[in-house]
């Protein structure tokens, strides 16, 4: 989805907030194609109106309705988030060396045993702390917001996929060097490469480039699509295939995306999140899983209380399957704010702030 642009400070999130009051007013159009997409793809997973509805929804500005139909959180998030204008990774290379240490935690140091779980996709470190998240990202290589006093989160890295250096494998390499001279633990791999809007990747190109990303230092996240059948679905079982089969490739983990578009997809028992879920791990391997972008867009979110029902029943149906290891929401659309414009937690904020953030 979208990657919401450089946040320093309330005043962006209050105007933010303010103009996501319709599912056509979201994050900067910079990513507005990852709302398209989203919708296009109709990428609900089990979703399926989300393929046709939310094609045509993915036309209107903003992730809301590319992920809608999507289902993947990178369209939608980044919109928000400003994350198809992220830089290329020539220019964020270095950003590795400004981020907090990975394992620093929003809710203060794991407890023996555990590890980062509940997070959130690029949200100010007021808004983390609150949250009591212990990870985030923000669909670029460097934090534009870390916490002074080590709270809200360790940072997760992105080789988004921009034209440009994060398409070529010295520079991603070099990226991926310094992300493990930072100290951080992962690095997520290219976002939506099936969505035209975002980073637009041929499997055969992600393929030739996933050499550059193994470094020992650094667990790998796999490419995040869309869940709609096609593109999304088609393209990350055509990605997997191959590198489940050439012995010189890794992936640690599964990074997938899922939104709700049509009425009902976000229901009280997370039935279609789970089905999607259930997707993901049939892939050989058994590879741990990060639902990086995920939310309820469109007619799937009609208003707070259903929203906060579907998560409550998501957090409780990711506790059936301990092959979730990491979650980030997607705050940027309607009645799914965690934050109030006053940075204040909503009633949906303060249901997250409740979660685990261990795990």
């Amino acid at each position: 989805m979208l990657r919401k642009s450089t946040v320093a400070s309330w005043t962006w999130v209050a105007a933010f907030v303010a103009s996501c009051s319709s599912d056509a007013a979201k994050p900067p159009a910079a990513n507005g194609g990852d709302q398209a997409v989203a919708a296009a793809s109709g990428s609900g997973g089990d979703n399926a109106a989300g393929s046709t509805a939310a094609a045509a929804a993915g036309t209107s500005a903003g992730r809301g309705a590319a992920q809608a139909g999507t289902t993947s959180p990178g369209t939608a998030g980044q919109l928000a988030a400003g994350r198809s204008g992220a830089t290329s990774a020539g220019t964020e290379a270095a950003a590795g060396s400004s981020g907090v240490a990975a394992g620093s935690g929003g809710a203060g140091t794991a407890p023996a045993g555990m590890k980062p779980y509940k997070g959130v996709a690029n949200s100010p470190c007021a808004a983390r702390k609150l949250l009591g998240v212990s990870w985030y990202y923000n669909w670029m290589q460097s934090e534009n917001e870390p916490c002074t006093d080590g709270l809200g989160g360790e940072f997760v890295p992105m080789i988004w996929g921009h034209t440009g250096a994060e398409r070529q494998a010295s520079a991603i390499q070099a990226s991926v060097t310094k992300f493990a001279g930072s100290k951080y633990g992962a690095v997520l791999g290219f976002n939506e490469p099936d969505n035209p809007s975002q980073s637009d990747i041929p499997v055969a190109e992600a393929i030739q480039l996933w050499p550059s990303f193994d470094n020992t230092a650094l667990r790998i996240g796999t490419p995040g699509t869309a869940a709609n059948a096609n593109p999304g679905q088609a393209w990350f079982k055509d990605f997997m295939t191959q590198l489940n089969a050439t012995p010189s490739l890794r992936a640690d983990f599964l990074a997938i995306h899922w939104y709700g578009w049509n009425a009902g997809s976000c229901d009280a028992k997370a039935s279609q999140l789970e089905n999607y879920l259930k997707w993901a791990e049939a892939f050989p391997g058994d590879r741990p899983i990060w639902i990086t972008e995920w939310g309820c867009l469109n007619q799937s979110a009609p208003d707070e209380a259903t929203v906060i029902a579907f998560y409550k029943a998501a957090v409780a149906m990711f506790a059936k399957h301990p092959r979730v290891e990491r979650y980030a929401w997607y705050p940027w659309s309607t009645n799914c704010n965690l934050n109030a414009k006053d940075g204040s937690l909503t009633k949906l904020g303060e249901a997250y702030a409740e979660a685990p953030a261990m795990r």
